[in-house]
C-alpha cells in the first residue's frame, strides 16, 4: 500500500490540482515517503495513528481521500481506496476486525469507493451488499518505471551473491497464509524430481521458520536449495525478475499482485494460481495453477520454461503488462475529483 500511495502522490503532485496532503509526524519514516519531495501544501497531524483512523479528518475540504480506510465528516465528498479484503478473508490477529470495521466505515460513508481490481470489487460488493454499486470502480495499480527486461548472458552479482541467469525460481514477498508458500516447497521438490537443479531465491520478508525448513526438509529439499536476499533495490529486483525461470506466486488469495505485474513487466514468466485477481494480470494461460485439481504442478512443469511455449507466454505476459499504468491511473484518480469539484 506504501508504494501504492507513493506513485500516485507523486503524479498527482505535478498535476494543477488545489491539493493538500494530510500526514502524521511519523510519515517520513516510511521508506517510500522518503523518496518524495513534494511541492503541494503538507498539514501535519500529531495524534497517534490509531486516533485519526477513528476519528477521521478533523480539515475542512472539498474533496476527502484516504490512504487507509479515514472518513471526514467535514468534506463535501468522502473518496476511499480498497485495496483487498485480506482482513475479512483471512484474519490472523486482534487488528483485523479492527481493520475490517473502520474499512466497512469507510465504504458506508464514502461517494466513490475505488478498487484496484475487479476481484476485489467482487469481494466488496459480496461483503457489503447494501452498498450501490455504482459509485464502485475499478482503478488498476500500475509498475515502477524502474523495471523492464534487463537479461544477462553470464552471471551477475546481487550484494555478494552469486546468481546464474535461468538458473533459478523466484519468490518476492511475504509468506503468510494466503500467499501460500508450502505450494512454493512442494514445486520446487517436484522440479528437482524431474531433474532441474534450480534454486529458489526469495526476496524480502523474514529467514525461513523451522516449520518451513522441516517441511522442505521433509520434501528432499536441502539448505542449498535456497538463497534468501533482504534489503535489494528495484535495480536488483528487475535484474532477478529478468533472469529467473519462473516467478513462482500460487497465491490463495491476491486482492492485487504487484509481483506478478513487475515481473511481467521484466518479461519473466509468472506462474500463479487461479481465482484471485492475478487472473487479471496473467490473463488465460496454461502456466497458471489449479490449485483445486491434483498433479497441476507436474502439468505445469511439463509445459517446460526453455522452449517456444515459454517464449510466446513470455512475450504474451509482457505486452500484457502495458495495460497497467501509474500515470492512467493518476490521470482517472485525477479525473474524479475534478468530476466532484463540478458538483
Amino acid at each position: 500500500m506504501s508504494r501504492v500511495w507513493a506513485k500516485n502522490i507523486e503524479r498527482l503532485d505535478k498535476i494543477a490540482l488545489d491539493l493538500y496532503f494530510l500526514e502524521g509526524s511519523g510519515a517520513k519514516n516510511n521508506v517510500f515517503r522518503r523518496e518524495l519531495t513534494l511541492t503541494h501544501p503538507i498539514i501535519s497531524e500529531s495524534s497517534p495513528t490509531y486516533v485519526r483512523r477513528f476519528l477521521g479528518s478533523q480539515i475542512e475540504s472539498d474533496i476527502f481521500h484516504s490512504s487507509y480506510y479515514r472518513i471526514s465528516k467535514k468534506a463535501r465528498f468522502n473518496v476511499v481506496t480498497i485495496h483487498d479484503f485480506m482482513n475479512e478473508l483471512f484474519p490472523s490477529n486482534f487488528r483485523d476486525p479492527l481493520l475490517a470495521y473502520i474499512k466497512k466505515r469507510a465504504c458506508n460513508f464514502a461517494d466513490r469507493i475505488i478498487v484496484v481490481s475487479e476481484r476485489t470489487k467482487q469481494d466488496l460488493l459480496r461483503h457489503y451488499p447494501d452498498i450501490n454499486s455504482g459509485i464502485v470502480e475499478v482503478v488498476y495499480n500500475g509498475v515502477d518505471e524502474e523495471f523492464f527486461p534487463e537479461p544477462f548472458t553470464a552471471p551477475f552479482v546481487i550484494g555478494e551473491e552469486l546468481i546464474e541467469p535461468q538458473g533459478y525460481f523466484l519468490y518476492v514477498g511475504t509468506r503468510g497464509y494466503c500467499k501460500n508458500f508450502p505450494y512454493v516447497l512442494s514445486f520446487m521438490a517436484e522440479a528437482r524430481k524431474q531433474g532441474l537443479e534450480n534454486r529458489l531465491v526469495i526476496v524480502g520478508s523474514n529467514s525461513l521458520s523451522a516449520d518451513e525448513y522441516a517441511y522442505a526438509t521433509s520434501l528432499g529439499l536441502s539448505t542449498n536449495t535456497f538463497l534468501h536476499l533482504y534489503g535489494i533495490n528495484n535495480i536488483s529486483l528487475r535484474q532477478l525478475y529478468s533472469n529467473c525461470t519462473a516467478l513462482l506466486i500460487p497465491s490463495i488469495y491476491e486482492g492485487f499482485g504487484l509481483p506478478a505485474l513487475e515481473a511481467a513487466r521484466c518479461g519473466a514468466l509468472v506462474l500463479a494460481a487461479r481465482g484471485s485477481a492475478l487472473d487479471e494480470i496473467v490473463g488465460e494461460t496454461e502456466y497458471s495453477f489449479d490449485l483445486n485439481r491434483k498433479d497441476e504442478i507436474l502439468r505445469v512443469l511439463a509445459l517446460g520454461f526453455d522452449n517456444t511455449t515459454a517464449l510466446t507466454e513470455r512475450a504474451r505476459i509482457q505486452e500484457r503488462s502495458n495495460l497497467f499504468s501509474w500515470d492512467n491511473s493518476v490521470q482517472r484518480l485525477a479525473e474524479i475529483y475534478n468530476e466532484f469539484n463540478k458538483r
